[in-house]
């Protein structure tokens, strides 16, 4: 298959129904984990069993997503890249979960309602992913993938304030299940957003992107599943930073209480979860921005490998207050800055326009997997190997190794 690509930009009210939906994924995932399951798991288990709970039912939800999202996408492809009717059954299945998760009243209900959840809403996470390699150009990609990210980020602030505002158990899970289709709806109805076509997904020879697509026999797919070495550069970098910012968060109320010596860290956790998100936000956008427009990628990276380093080394060096928000300062900062560029760096080194979807699905396997190993990886070094100097001073070292595997990934300016 060949490809002539056009550089049709895609237009302000696209964009912004785009970051809705995201938005709306987002609240979908984060505020049922950061209250909603919590609150459950305690109410089914008790004082005593809650941690087990929620580590079982996060942990089977977390599996099922690492498989989800690239069976998603390559449900996506093999139907000649349409993503709409993906983003729909996925959402479905999601709302669907948070519905059994509203009338939960017993761990095997509160599991299978989380696996729905977890299942589903990787539908549409992997249409919206795959949408910017199909309908966004190269010039607009740092943007539009800033959005991605960002939008992530305020549907982690939403997700909680619907369910602190709304209430604990049934009323916050519907309140969600509402939230997440609402706020894809615009998505779905608008048309293509940049001359006038509604969103054809290949099935007129485009790929919904103003990619004129010819055919060249049938396809073979054992050939367009090849990775390609510059494709697993971009995977590994994406692994390693992802799994610096997970092994920040992951023990980060233990730390506070138990390293810096606060005696309010829950409060703590909600300020610095807070100045963390702020900076992300902004570097994010604004960096996705001055990417297009400089056509420079590789800039951002740098920066947040070098900023996520500096704040982790100073979380391991200097555990006092003042210090540790400048650290979340940088920490979000520096996740910002790679955030702005991400989709931009993973959709342009995509092996086939193909199997966009099942390679984006692999893709963010790099972001959940950090998820399930930072547990892992943590609690040894915390317990026995050093502690937490030894535990962010090795966060530091990822984020320097993601430095090192950068000057490999030729394809990137």
């Amino acid at each position: 298959m060949t490809e002539v690509v056009t550089e049709t930009p895609v237009r302000t009210r696209w964009m912004v129904a785009y970051a809705l939906a995201m938005i709306g994924v987002a609240a979908g995932w984060f505020g049922p984990i950061q209250i909603l399951l919590p609150e459950h798991a305690a109410r089914l288990a008790g004082e005593g069993g809650k941690e087990s709970l929620l580590a079982l039912v996060t942990a089977v939800g977390a599996g099922a997503s690492l498989i989800a999202n690239p069976l998603w996408g390559v449900l996506s492809d093999r139907m000649g890249a349409r993503r709409r009717p993906i983003f729909v059954a996925g959402t479905v299945i999601g709302v669907a979960g948070l519905l059994v998760l509203s009338a939960a009243d017993s761990r095997a209900l509160m599991m299978t309602g989380w696996v729905l959840v977890q299942v589903g809403l990787n539908g549409p996470l992997a249409a919206l992913a795959a949408m910017i390699g199909d309908r966004v150009p190269e010039r607009q990609r740092g943007t539009v993938g800033a959005l991605f990210g960002v939008a992530q980020i305020v549907g982690v602030v939403l997700g909680t304030a619907l369910a602190v505002a709304v209430g604990q158990g049934a009323p916050g899970y519907i309140a969600v299940a509402v939230a997440v289709p609402a706020l894809g709806a615009a998505l779905l109805l608008l048309r293509d957003g940049r001359d006038g076509r509604d969103g054809r997904d290949g099935r007129d020879g485009h790929d919904g992107s103003g990619v004129a697509r010819v055919a060249a026999g049938p396809t073979n797919w054992s050939v367009l599943l090849r990775p390609g070495a510059q494709f697993a550069w971009a995977w590994l970098i994406r692994f390693l930073l992802n799994l610096v910012n997970a092994l920040v968060l992951v023990y980060l109320f233990y730390y506070l209480s138990d390293r810096v010596g606060v005696t309010d860290a829950a409060t703590w956790v909600l300020i610095l979860t807070v100045v963390n998100v702020l900076f992300a936000g902004l570097f994010g956008f604004a960096g996705g921005v001055l990417s297009d427009r400089w056509q420079r990628r590789k800039v951002f990276v740098v920066a947040a490998g070098v900023i996520l380093a500096a704040g982790t080394t100073l979380m391991a060096l200097f555990p006092v207050v003042a210090v540790v928000i400048v650290a979340s300062v940088l920490v979000g900062a520096g996740w910002g800055a790679y955030v702005a560029v991400d989709m931009a760096v993973i959709t342009h080194v995509l092996p086939d326009a193909e199997t966009r979807a099942t390679m984006l699905g692999v893709a963010n396997i790099a972001g959940t997997l950090p998820q399930l190993l930072a547990p892992v990886v943590a609690a040894p070094i915390v317990t026995r190997l050093g502690g937490y100097p030894a535990l962010y001073l090795l966060t530091a070292g990822f984020a320097v190794l993601a430095l090192l595997c950068l000057p490999r990934l030729k394809a990137l300016s």
